[in-house]
């Protein structure tokens, strides 16, 4: 599909709403949970816990690793609000630009919330997983692939399926893009955030 083509959104069937529904209700039990936090609660779109990193190391861009037992900010993205930004996007493009605009606006916000926190000089980094990774890289990340074996299959598996529930056309991106749709790794060292996004920064928006 080209970029500039409308986003088609079909009526929703009523198996889809529940879906959602539900999907969405999981989401929010999983944030309670684990302590996962919108960075601004007027615009919950970014959300972030701090944990400590297990996975394999990860080179940045600038020359910064993070390793095994480093503390991270986890970066998850609210997915009901991503729904409903598709829901009500006019093409492809459209909604890429409501995204990069969003996340503009609270990566500023996102340094605030490192610099509040009570163990803030911990912070290696920024960290997530993603299918939609496209447009990162110009936020100063490196994106790399995450490395194949069980728990590259189940976060497949799951985003696949979130895919589906949550995009409007996500049985359509699975059937034509299905090959290109691969988790990846984005992260970027705290030290570089800082120098890109400081507090006192207005970004230009789109």
């Amino acid at each position: 599909m080209k970029l500039d083509q409308p986003v088609l959104t079909p009526e929703i069937s009523w198996k889809k709403k529940i879906m959602i529904f539900l999907w969405i209700q999981w989401e929010h039990l999983f944030y309670r949970l684990f302590t996962i936090q919108p960075i601004d609660k007027n615009q919950p779109f970014l959300n972030v816990r701090v944990r400590t990193y297990w996975g394999k190391p990860i080179q940045l861009l600038d020359g910064e690793i993070i390793k095994r037992g480093d503390r991270v900010l986890e970066l998850h993205l609210n997915n009901e609000m991503l729904f409903r930004m598709g829901t009500n996007s006019r093409s492809s493009i459209h909604l890429a630009i409501q995204m990069i605009r969003t996340t503009e606006q609270l990566l500023p916000k996102t340094l605030g919330f490192i610099l509040n926190h009570p163990k803030y000089e911990e912070i290696k980094g920024l960290y997530g997983i993603s299918m939609i990774h496209r447009g990162t890289k110009q936020f100063g990340f490196t994106v790399t692939d995450l490395p194949r074996g069980l728990f590259f299959f189940l976060t497949n598996i799951y985003l696949r399926l979130l895919l589906l529930v949550v995009h409007p056309q996500g049985k359509q991106r699975l059937q034509t893009k299905g090959e290109l749709l691969s988790p990846k790794i984005i992260a970027i060292s705290t030290k570089e955030f800082m120098r890109r996004y400081p507090i006192e920064t207005e970004l230009t928006v789109l």
